[in-house]
Order: structure tokens, then sequence, then C-alpha cells
């Protein structure tokens, strides 16, 4: 039997790391009575922290499906990582669910990745419940933290109780609308005695509440202006209204530790966050054909490749035929699964708004729509995710890695929408691109650990570009006496610079003194010497060679012979011409606050780069900037530091210029080490 849509929240729960989320959805489960016992980080015991990965580092990798049923309700709780490294996870989650909670630590309060997730929240038109966690810590202090989220998210935040107390002296919380007492330990029955400064918060912060509440009903609102005492009863639904329309968005405070605040927590999940919404249109959502889509993919090492998906409209049984509307492919039917962190059972059906996983899908990606076979229907818009920013080489270890290295990254990208793979041909190395140091780190050990592929990185070599100054003219004589035929082949070759484009060959042979079928042969032989020029063995661009004379032997010259001897004519004439080294530079968008303008602008300046210009985007810089690729390998980390996290960049190729002369001197003698 399927959950009714009603009945159903869907929540992704949102903070920095270590503001205590995993442990608060593990608090929600114990107090659901899901679990007996709760896990903790630390002890890598928790439901939603299971990989390897997560339990050795003590952070969330990965976005972790708790459904909890409470008061009649289901709340599908997506538990998602609080590291910016792993915020595609955050993307994927976020796109599938209507609710969000966003938790904040009662000491540290708004940190880089709270103003991320907020920023999306409001993207995506999400509707918000924020929890202030960890009330009984030392230095714990609600009202900053709830001023400081106020500065954040505008005068719309307004608490819905007020801490007792505080740190290892708390005591609870009071409800601000009805004065109820929620206490942090079963010991405190009865509501303590509050102090002036609490009493004055509490009458102070009904006002506003209030206030905020009526102006949703016109009716309330001339009553409340007119000095009429509103009731409870008569305010309640107008504050649910107002919070479901993003009027207001609800505080909530309390600590992992106290139960009670954990159980009123999951009684405002289910009263205040908005239940899947129904598709437009007569045909109710459970009648509609089925529609849903991929928001993340896993490999599992038992039950091989799971998408979890999200149903919009229509019912999936097990024995629903699919099909894949973005790959235009027929899917098998498959039993839906309910997932509880690692753990999974098989469901019957499961209806619209429902969060669940499939098994074993053939062509099925994160992101792609899935329909009952035989409906004709649009794929729903793609889930945007985080571009990846940091480079990596990865080296197979040993030959046997080497063979396995191809098929373990595509697993890892079936797996990670946030990296990318390419292999440079000229460097002859396997790059991967990530979010960050721990993103790659990760991946190396998931080669390793799911894919029995071991793997060394470095930072990526550049592709460095070899030209010519001066015009030079070269002979190559390729001449060879064995038994037999002999080989002989000479060429005359002028070299000059060109900005017309990478190479052009010309000829300008009179009297056939290099033969007609000889001269592409010529042609052949400059074209492989391209590859490898003289300075550092990088590859040749920016010239243009003329065959202007030669000789020939009627028995011994061949193809090859003019070939070898196109060889030696350019290897001199490159080094008569004055050759020296190019760089890739790259045309590079830099997004940060305002606030970190200048340290961003000298950072630039130390990386040889050249300022284009900077625009006023609201609150942020936009800067534009050339920049050689040399420069931009480590970049990606300075500007986390410099920005703590709020910055964010993207470059792309926009030409070759020359290498200054010491600079050169250096990849020159690095080239001949090794």
């Amino acid at each position: 039997m399927t959950t009714p849509r009603e009945a159903i929240r869907n929540i992704a729960v949102l903070a920095h790391n270590g503001a205590g989320k995993t442990s608060l959805v593990e608090s929600m489960l114990f107090n659901a009575g899901l679990i007996t016992r709760k896990g903790k980080v630390e002890d890598g015991n928790t439901i939603t922290d299971f990989l390897p990965e997560e339990t050795k580092r003590k952070v969330s990798i990965q976005a972790a499906l708790a459904p909890v049923k409470w008061n009649g309700a289901k709340l599908n709780i997506i538990d998602t990582p609080g590291y910016s490294d792993f915020f595609g996870e955050v993307a994927g989650a976020i796109s599938v669910v209507e609710g969000v909670l966003v938790v904040l630590c009662a000491v540290s309060g708004v940190q880089v990745q709270t103003e991320v997730a907020w920023k999306q929240c409001q993207e995506k038109g999400r509707v918000p419940l924020i929890f202030i966690n960890k009330l009984d810590r030392e230095n714990a202090n609600f009202d900053r933290v709830l001023d400081q989220m106020r500065e954040l998210g505008g005068p719309q935040i307004l608490p819905l109780q007020w801490p007792v107390g505080s740190g290892p002296q708390w005591q609870g919380m009071v409800s601000i609308l009805d004065g109820a007492f929620i206490p942090a330990n079963p010991k405190f029955k009865d509501m303590p005695a509050l102090s002036s400064e609490e009493s004055n918060s509490l009458t102070q912060w009904r006002e506003k509440l209030i206030e905020a509440a009526v102006e949703i009903d016109e009716e309330l609102m001339m009553r409340y202006l007119e000095g009429e005492e509103l009731t409870v009863e008569e305010i309640r639904p107008a504050l649910v209204e107002s919070i479901k329309n993003g009027k207001i968005v609800p505080l909530l405070g309390g600590s992992i530790h106290a139960d009670n605040t954990i159980k009123v927590l999951l009684d405002k999940l289910v009263e205040l966050l908005p239940s899947p919404l129904d598709e437009r249109g007569e045909v109710p959502a459970e009648k509609a054909p089925l529609k849903a889509q991929v928001y993340k993919t896993v490999i599992d090492p038992y039950l091989g490749k799971v998408n979890y998906v999200r149903i919009y409209q229509g019912v999936l049984k097990s024995d629903t035929p699919l099909y894949n509307i973005t790959a235009q492919k027929d899917e098998k039917p498959i039993p839906p699964l309910s997932m509880m962190g690692k753990s999974q059972h098989s469901l019957d059906s499961a209806g619209p708004g429902e969060i669940i996983a499939l098994a074993k899908l053939q062509h099925t990606h994160t992101g792609d729509t899935l329909s009952a076979k035989g409906a004709s229907m649009e794929p729903l818009p793609a889930i945007i995710f985080p571009s990846p920013g940091l480079s990596m080489a990865f080296h197979p270890a040993t030959k046997a890695d080497e063979d396995k290295l191809g098929s373990g990254l595509q697993r890892l990208l079936e797996e990670d929408p946030c990296i990318k793979i390419h292999r440079n041909t000229e460097t002859k190395e396997t790059i991967l691109t990530g979010m960050g140091t721990l993103h790659l780190e990760v991946c190396v050990e998931r080669l390793q650990r799911k894919y029995s592929v071991n793997v060394t990185t470095s930072w990526p070599k550049v592709a460095y570009r070899e030209s010519i100054r001066k015009t030079a003219k070269a002979e190559g004589k390729h001449k060879k006496q064995t038994g037999g035929h002999g080989q002989y082949g000479h060429v005359w070759l002028v070299m000059e610079p060109t900005l017309k484009g990478d190479f052009e060959f010309t000829e300008s042979i009179f009297g056939g003194v290099v033969p007609r079928n000889f001269i592409p042969a010529v042609e052949k032989g400059v074209r492989e010497s391209l590859a490898e020029g003289v300075l550092a063995g990088y590859p040749v661009t920016n010239i243009k060679v003329n065959l202007v004379d030669g000789s020939y032997h009627p028995v011994d010259s061949s193809e090859l012979a003019f070939k070898m001897a196109a060889h030696l004519a350019f290897k001199k004439g490159m080094e008569m011409a004055d050759p020296y080294l190019l760089e890739p530079v790259m045309q590079v968008e830099i997004d940060v606050p305002e606030y970190y303008l200048g340290d961003i602008l000298g950072d630039i300046n130390g990386r040889r780069g050249r300022v284009l210009g900077s625009d006023m985007v609201g609150n942020r810089q936009v800067i534009q900037a050339l920049v050689p690729q040399q420069e931009l390998v480590q970049f990606p980390l300075q500007l986390q530091a410099i920005t703590h996290g709020r910055g964010t960049h993207r470059a792309e190729f926009h030409s070759y210029q020359e290498v200054p002369a010491r600079l050169a001197q250096t990849i020159k003698e690095s080239t001949k080490k090794h």
C-alpha cells in the first residue's frame, strides 16, 4: 500500500560540517523507535554515515536516505554532507525535496556551508525550518546565532521557541506562541523561573510572531490591529500557512541529548513543512502516468548499480515496465526498494511523492527521467550539479592497475556527477577533476576499495608549445650506402614564424630537383617533427615551412629517405631560428564577495595574471583575468583559503603566449632531468 501523498514530507538536512546534522538524524530515528540505541559519528556506527571513507574521516561524504514514520506521516529524510567538497550530493538531494531542515551549531553559528545551503534553498524555492543544535554545549549562544541567521536570511526568520538557561545550565525550550515548556531533561518537569531577560525576549518575539502570522489573514489582522486578543487556536493555522508560503521561516532549538526537543522537532517537521505538491491538471497524481527522476546513483557491492528515484506522479509497481525518457531506452520491471542508510527492503509499490531506490537498471543514470513504458511525456528538467575545479593526474601503480583503471574511473563517473575525467594525449596523463582535495582523496580510496585499482597522483603537467622568432634555411641530407640499394634524400627547408595557424607547408621546387612523388614524404617528415621541438620536446606551433631545394638519386631515393631528410633539416632549422617556449593562458572568471576583492587581485598578480576588469553583481565581484595555466593548477585551493570557501571560479583556454625567459630555463632543465 502506498503512502498518501499528503502524509509525505521530503526533507533534506543541510548544515556546515560539524553542526551535528548526522547525529540529529540518528536521534530522530531513535525517538521514532526505528533504532534501539543512538550511534555516534566518532564511533562510526550511525545509520546514515556507513561508507568506510565516512567512518574513517568522521564526516558525511554522501547523501543518505532515512525514512521516519511519525504522527501518521512519513518523513523521507536525506542526510547530506556538510563539507564543500561533496556539495554535489546536496544539489541532488535538494532537487527532489519540498522542505529543508537547516541545522546550526549553537557555539559556532553561521558558517560558510550554512550560507551556501541557504542560497541553494532560496534559489530552489524550498521551504526551510531552522534548528539550532547543541544548546547544552559550553559557550552556546542561541540569541547570537539567531541574529546571525536573520542577518543572512532576513527578518522573516522568527523563533518559535526560546531557551531557558544556556550551556550546561540549559533547562529546555519554551514555546513562544503558547508558553508550553519543553524540558531538556525529564527531571525538569515544571517550567523553571525565567529571568527578566528571558521573559522580555518571549514577550517581544511573541508579538513579532503574531504580527507576521496574521498578515496572511485579513480578518485576523484587522482584529489584531483593533487590539483584540487572539487565541492560539486562531493564530496557529495562519502561522502554518505563512510558513508554507515562505512569509515566515521558523526557527527551533534543542540538543540531540534532549529527546523532548527532538520529538517536538519531528512534530514541527510534520506540521510546518509541505507535502509533495499535486501536479497541475485534472488527473490526480496517483492516477496520472508514472513520472520519476533519478537524483543519485550508487554502485553497491551486493546490489550492483542502485538508482535513487523521486516519484512525481503515478504509481510504480514491481511489475511496471519502465521506459527511460532521457536515454530513450526500455528498462525491465524492478521492485522498488525502501532504503534506510545501507539497509533495504522490497516494496510492492510506491506512489507519488515517494523517494525509493531501483537496482540493476541497465541504461539509467543520475538526472534521467523514468516513465511507464508506452507513456508519452517530456523529461523533467536536468538536475544542475556544481562544476569541479581541482585537477589531478591519476597514474596506475602497476600494469594490472593500468588495465583496470579505465573501467574503474567509468564507475566512479557513474556514481559522482561532480567529477570529470579526460585523457591528455599530449602529456599522456589521465586527468580527474573534482571539487577539492578531500573529494579527490576519496576517489583514490574508492578506486582501491571498490574496484581494486591502485593509483598514484600528481599535479597535471602543462602542455607547453615551442615556436621560432626568426627565419632560417637549413639542409637535411639522409645518405646511407649498404649492400644493394642505398638510401638518399636531400632537402633544403626555409622555416619562418607565422600567426596564420599552427602549421603551414609549402613548396617552391623548380626543375624537378625533388621529384613530385617525394614531396608528400617531405611534408610528412616535417609534420612528424612538429611533435617534438628542440628546446624541451614540446609540440611546435605557429610555423611555416617551405621546401625550396634538394636533390635525389634515381636508384637510392625513396619516400622514407626524404622523410628522414626532412626530420634532419627541421631540427637544424629550428635550432637556427631562435626557438622559444609558449604556455597555455586561460581566461578566468572569479566570483567572490566584495570583501575579498583586494586579496584576490593581489593573488592574480602574483600568478603572472593580467586582470581585464571586474563587475559588481549584487554584493559580489566578478573578476575577468588572463592567467597562465601553470599558475592555475593549485589556484582553487588558494581561492578557498582566501575566501573561506565563498569564492568560485571557472577557466577556459584563451591562447598560447611566450614563457618568460627565467621560467623557460627552469622548464628546459626539468625536462632534461626526466
